[in-house]
């Protein structure tokens, strides 16, 4: 039988991904392995199959298709959608769509503070605090299942972290799909813009020889703050949510400063417990919770850098809670491309092609 076009532009685009991830490993000077035989898999651009009364139609030659049932939460789901591409495994069918998303009006900015325990979000009317914790707890307790294994034979111990490692990272990222549900529903119910710390390069704080523990680098070096951003980023584009991401001087000093009067906060005596990830403001005399806290600067970093993307023209110049305020009463809203003005190369949403959003008032996001 003749194979379809498609299957043969499908095989030859991934021989050609393959040719030229080698080619970027060599040129980075990585150790190129042996290439393994590649997961069977196709990918069918749209127009190849078809979609029609919940039935999926995948070609099989010249007029002839496969038809195959979908279920109600696929139908529910590719409803309105236009179809991008198919990919078929021997497991599973994954649909890729696109969508135009409608820009939500910003009223306000959310600080978004990621800890090992929470995952902390607001501004100055509230602060809500997710509990994490029971991500730590998974970790740790993977860790001590594959340290109480004997088995003295590297290939057994090796297959067996695989299948524990996998499963607790499914199960954190259950729990973190949950908690960034929340945020950005959040987000959408009120209006708000999410100021997304930056914590690049942070577990260079963690590492061997840096004279702390090892349970606890292995605690914070396997703390998925990484993971939680990108939740956060495409959510939010799905959502039309606009995403703030500050810089590292735009970071810094976030949990330690006072978000009430910029006062350097210290931290409780040794052996304090009732003080436990609470700081000391000598000037306003009171114990401020560090996670709150950094959400509190993070949404007003936030909100001074969206500010500053909606120059007033023809006005005085405001002081920057002023114009904050106005800005925030007068429900402005910037474009992708507005948020890149004296701020470096970063857009304001990340993983949006800036040059096709400016002037438009809705913006086309792919997903899988």
């Amino acid at each position: 039988m003749e194979l379809l076009s498609c299957y043969k532009v499908a095989s030859i685009n991934r021989a050609c991904a393959v040719v030229q991830s080698r080619k970027k490993g060599e040129t980075r000077g990585v150790k190129v392995r042996h290439p393994k035989p590649l997961r069977p898999m196709i990918c069918i651009i749209s127009g190849f199959f078809v979609t029609m009364k919940g039935r999926l139609f995948v070609p099989l030659r010249r007029d002839k298709y496969f038809d195959l049932q979908l279920n109600h939460h696929v139908i529910r789901t590719l409803e309105g959608k236009r179809m991008r591409s198919l990919t078929i495994t021997p497991d599973s069918l994954s649909f890729c769509y696109s969508q135009d998303i409608e820009e939500a009006r910003v009223r306000t900015v959310y600080g978004v503070d990621r800890n090992e325990k929470n995952l902390t979000f607001g501004d100055s009317s509230k602060v809500v605090q997710v509990d994490m914790a029971e991500v730590v707890k998974v970790k740790q307790t993977t860790r001590e299942i594959l340290g109480s294994f004997r088995r003295n034979d590297v290939r057994v111990r090796g297959r067996l972290a695989r299948k524990y490692w996998k499963r607790a990272n499914n199960r954190t990222g259950q729990l973190l799909h949950a908690a960034t549900n929340i945020i950005v529903d959040a987000a959408v119910r009120d209006g708000a813009a999410l100021a997304i710390e930056d914590l690049t390069d942070i577990r260079k704080m963690y590492r061997k020889g840096n004279g702390q523990g090892e349970d606890y680098r292995f605690r914070l070096n396997s703390w998925p703050h990484r993971k939680a951003k990108h939740m956060l980023e495409y959510k939010s584009a799905w959502k039309g949510v606009t995403v703030i991401p500050l810089t590292k001087s735009e970071t810094y000093g976030s949990s330690s400063t006072c978000s009430a009067c910029g006062e350097k906060l210290h931290n409780p005596a040794k052996g304090d417990v009732a003080h436990a990830r609470m700081l000391w403001c000598p000037r306003c005399k009171v114990w401020m919770h560090r996670d709150v806290n950094g959400a509190l600067n993070l949404s007003e970093r936030g909100l001074a850098r969206f500010v500053s993307s909606h120059p007033q023209s023809g006005e005085k110049e405001e002081s920057r809670s002023q114009a904050s305020t106005s800005l925030v009463q007068a429900g402005e809203e910037g474009l992708a491309g507005e948020a890149m003005r004296g701020n470096g190369t970063k857009t304001l949403i990340l993983r949006v092609d800036a040059s096709k959003l400016i002037r438009r008032v809705s913006r086309r996001i792919d997903r899988t």
